[in-house]
């Protein structure tokens, strides 16, 4: 993927609540918990400090999902199609080394990168397929459907939708941070 740079050093941040000084009580209250809950406040959460129950809301819909029942190299595949997709660098930086300890081999990384569905005739192609089918075509065929309520079951497939949501969310909330970040595909 090709090097981003923000606007500048010099560059106003687009979000003043990501500046510790400008946070309103509310705004330092919502960066805490997260980071209490966390460790650390992930870089999609920032711009949402202006909404701070919306970053709040967000955080926990996020853990819920990242500790739900879909397995961890499915999740980490559906964040890097969304990565490739919404031609997001920092997903795709920061999730391409786990998808690879999730289990994802190199070449499902490769094909990824390429704008491929990851092949393994299992539940990562499944939940590609499905990606795609939702992301490209804004349905999901009865076949598809099929296939990836056979792998995941009906609450692994409300997991699949939502965390397609999600790593879409996150993706939009880097690409605004960074305005003048060039496109990025693989």
């Amino acid at each position: 993927m090709p090097e981003t740079t923000p606007a500048g050093p010099h560059a106003a941040p687009r979000f003043p609540a990501t500046a510790e000084a400008s946070r309103s009580a509310e705004q330092r209250a919502a960066y805490d918990l997260i980071e209490r809950r966390r460790g650390r406040v992930p870089a999609p959460y920032l711009p949402l400090l202006g909404s701070p129950r919306i970053a709040d809301l967000l955080e926990q819909l996020s853990t819920e999902l990242w500790t739900g029942t879909l397995p961890q190299r499915v999740r980490e595949a559906v964040f890097l199609m969304t990565a490739h997709r919404q031609q997001c660098r920092h997903q795709w930086e920061t999730h391409a080394a786990k998808a690879l300890s999730a289990g994802l081999s190199p070449e499902m990384v490769e094909a990824i990168a390429a704008g491929r569905i990851p092949e393994d005739g299992g539940p990562v192609e499944a939940a590609g397929r499905f990606f795609l089918a939702l992301t490209e075509h804004h349905r999901v065929a009865d076949d598809v459907f099929g296939q990836v309520q056979r792998h995941f079951g009906e609450h692994g497939m409300a997991e699949l939708v939502a965390f397609c949501g999600l790593a879409g969310t996150v993706a939009l909330l880097l690409n605004v941070q960074v305005p003048e970040a060039p496109a990025c595909s693989a």
